[in-house]
């Protein structure tokens, strides 16, 4: 064993306060049909994009390229599969993939390094380039085991990490034509030169094997990048060449290198688009919204930028993508011929629904003409309302069926607005239809963040509607309209209810009967995380929500030490149970679960999970609920900070048998196995958490290892069954059952 080996003892008197009440996997729910007057949408609730960034993988081995798409914004994975029609846009959302993969941040690029035909992960760690080798597991989806947990590059004074800041994208391209993988990226601490790190894998005899780095130019292609111009400098004298000029000639901003006013932030994409063998770049600049397109006039050994163009691809649409656009190569139309797709890189003030441009090549991939094609690739077939979607399901027309809202923070260059989705279905068969996306002309509020929350609050047999948003009180429309099968009509009367106010703000309010007395109460959340409760002290007509007490439950969802949560509530009866369970969604994007609430409201509520049945939908989750089908058992529909709705189904009990994110790497071991009373787990890398589920996947334990590479479990009190315990550490995750006697 290595360092920090001592043991770790889980008390399973820990374990009886997690084993009531645990709840099986949840997977999303497809099915649900979406329509924009007679075109349906193809993937409606896949959750929206942001920042996507493209990659290709064949995901199912069957020879055909899929989709793979990490969006910077929450740091979410996408996995699409490929139907492989010629000439045709042929993917399907493929989520069951999506577990495989492991965590990443930043930046994340599938590519193919060791030769094996099979895709392997380039991502940001902290310290530079993390890599993950792929393999086929036995049901054929692509997985992956760590294989470099810091790319490292050999100077004079020994092994360097490649540092790549998260801000920018490298390019991952054969620059050399030797047929191993090299790295083009900008300077890490914000210089303006193209750094070119060599592998030298092939050389040293390893083949493509083996990622062996050198950095081998400081200034690849002679260009330089300004900060306050789209423009390249070309053909620049490099300032570590001793035999040029220190200072680059006929230029003012110049650093004590000679290179230029620092700057931060470029996206390069590389690839040889005319055949001659030395490779052209596509550089976005996180200052401008214009993609610049530079020609190598040089050759594979020795580059040189000759010529640019700043508004690429001139000949068609210009990329147009505020702010920080950038650019990836892949196949989008099974054509044979490699496209382009651009998207914002950073994830504030970025266009946040046309932010997936989809260029087709109609050249060769030795000639490529790239000619634009929409500014809304996959995103016109789902639900996007911008950034930051939160659904609330209401029957707004009166005709017993669900329809649904999705609220946002804002749409680029907008203020909040509320899209209007009509169920046109039945009560057992939910169909919906895409009405406005600025119901109530709610924009002219002016305001962000809305959130919309709906009760009978004056007895009058119909809803009212409470109004949240990001400055912190509360809005108060009165319904002249409602009625069966007629309409509600809401009219603003109280811009300030009951004078309600937060320091923090983003109010997210739920109207419900919370105490049982027949009145109907007020609970909302709010940016630091925890839930308020006003209890309604008025009578059926004239509600009194005056008193306002915080802290609800002792809710608090922020995390990692984050002063924020942004908490949202969402009170529901699941499956076979007569109590209430508390769902809130939170700024990190899982949903917490709580228990223990009837007779508590001045108590603390219990923590069941603080990632109810394993969804991760991002960042800024935003749990609903309705009985959608009227079977009796709740849909729940989550937001995100994408801009797009996720429906899970909660009737479906999903067995815990495939344990999301293994990493093949890891060697674990438990004995004794059958357990007694005490087993004892070890592994082979860092355990940081602990999670043990039963036989059907209900999660009984979580428990932070802090980092150790063995602990002990007391199972005395266990039932005879099989269990599985699933370890994470920062090298990945990994599984192993166990059965107790």
């Amino acid at each position: 064993m290595k360092k920090n080996q001592s043991i770790f003892i889980l008390s399973f008197s820990l374990l009886l306060l997690f084993c009531k009440n645990g709840f099986s996997q949840y997977f999303p729910n497809y099915d649900v049909e979406l329509f924009k007057g007679t075109v349906p949408f193809n993937m409606p609730w896949v959750g929206g994009l942001n920042n996507p960034q493209f990659s290709e993988a064949d995901l199912n081995n069957d020879g055909i390229l899929d989709m793979v798409i990490f969006d910077r914004t929450g740091y979410k994975l996408m996995t699409f599969t490929n139907g492989g029609t010629s000439n045709t846009i042929d993917y399907h959302y493929a989520p069951k993939y999506e577990k495989n993969f492991p965590s990443m941040d930043s930046w994340s690029l599938l590519l193919d390094f060791n030769c094996d035909s099979i895709a392997d992960i380039f991502t940001h760690t902290t310290l530079g380039i993390k890599v993950y080798k792929g393999y086929y597991n036995s049901d054929n989806e692509l997985c992956f085991s760590l294989f470099k947990k810091y790319l490292k590059f050999q100077s004079q004074s020994g092994p360097l990490n490649l540092l790549v800041t998260g801000v920018d994208i490298p390019a991952f391209c054969d620059i050399d034509n030797d047929n191993d993988i090299d790295i083009l990226t900008f300077e890490s601490f914000g210089g303006g030169w193209i750094e070119y790190y060599q592998n030298q894998s092939q050389d040293l005899g390893y083949g493509c094997d083996s990622l062996n780095f050198v950095l081998a130019e400081h200034c690849w292609g002679l260009m330089f990048e300004p900060a306050d111009t789209p423009t390249k400098w070309l053909n620049q004298s490099c300032p570590w060449r001793l035999e040029e000029l220190i200072t680059p000639p006929n230029q003012n901003n110049i650093d004590s290198r000679g290179g230029g006013s620092r700057h931060s932030g470029s996206t390069t994409l590389a690839f040889d688009n005319d055949g001659d063998g030395d490779k052209e770049v596509v550089i976005g600049d996180i200052s401008f919204s214009d993609l610049v397109y530079l020609t190598n006039g040089g050759t594979s050994s020795s580059a040189l930028m000759t010529s640019q163009d700043i508004f690429f691809p001139n000949y068609s649409v210009p990329a147009d993508i505020p702010y920080f656009p950038a650019a990836f190569l892949l196949d989008i139309d099974n054509d044979g011929v490699k496209d382009i797709t651009a998207a914002p890189n950073s994830e504030n003030g970025q266009t946040d629904v046309t932010c997936s441009w989809f260029y087709k090549n109609i050249g060769t991939n030795n000639n490529g003409t790239f000619i634009y094609q929409t500014d809304s690739f996959l995103i016109r077939d789902m639900v996007d309302v911008g950034s930051g979607s939160a659904p609330v399901f209401v029957d707004l027309n009166n005709d017993g069926l669900t329809d649904m809202l999705v609220a946002n923070r804002n749409t680029y260059g907008t203020n909040s607005t509320i899209t209007y989705l009509e169920n046109t279905g039945s009560d057992t068969l939910p169909v919906y239809k895409w009405m406005t996306g600025n119901w109530m002309n709610l924009s002219s509020l002016n305001l962000k963040s809305l959130y919309p929350a709906f009760g009978d609050l004056d007895n009058d047999g119909k809803k009212e509607m409470i109004l949240g948003h990001m400055n912190g009180s509360f809005l108060y429309f009165e319904n002249t309209g409602g009625g069966n099968n007629i309409s509600d009509n809401f009219i603003l009367i109280n811009p300030n209810y009951f004078g309600i106010d937060s320091i923090g703000g983003f109010f997210t309010p739920l109207i419900l009967d919370l105490n049982g007395d027949g009145l109907l109460d007020l609970v909302f959340g709010e940016s630091n995380g925890s839930l308020n409760f006003c209890r309604n002290n008025g009578t059926l007509t004239s509600p009194d929500f005056s008193n306002v007490q915080s802290s609800l439950g002792n809710v608090i969802v922020s995390q990692g030490g984050s002063l924020v949560g942004f908490s949202v509530p969402c009170f529901l009866k699941l499956y076979n149970e007569l109590t209430w369970t508390l769902l809130v969604g939170c700024e990190g994007g899982t949903i917490f679960q709580y228990n223990d609430i009837e007779n508590n409201l001045t108590g603390t509520f219990n923590l069941v999970d603080s990632s109810f049945a394993n969804i991760k939908v991002g960042s800024f989750s935003t749990p609903s609920m309705a009985d959608l089908n009227n079977d009796g058992i709740p849909e729940i529909a989550i937001g995100n900070y994408r801009g797009g709705i996720t429906i899970y189904d909660t009737s479906t009990i999903h067995n815990y048998s495939s344990i999301a994110g293994i990493n093949a790497d890891w060697i674990v071991e438990i004995f004794p196995n059958p357990a007694t009373d005490i087993i004892k787990l070890t592994a082979n890398h860092e355990i940081a958490t602990a999670e043990l589920f039963d036989a059907i996947g209900r999660k009984l334990l979580t428990v932070e290892i802090n980092n150790l590479y063995e602990f002990q479990l007391n199972t005395a009190h266990l039932s005879p069954a099989l269990y599985v315990i699933r370890i994470t550490g920062t090298d990945g995750n990994s599984a192993i059952k166990f059965v107790k006697y």
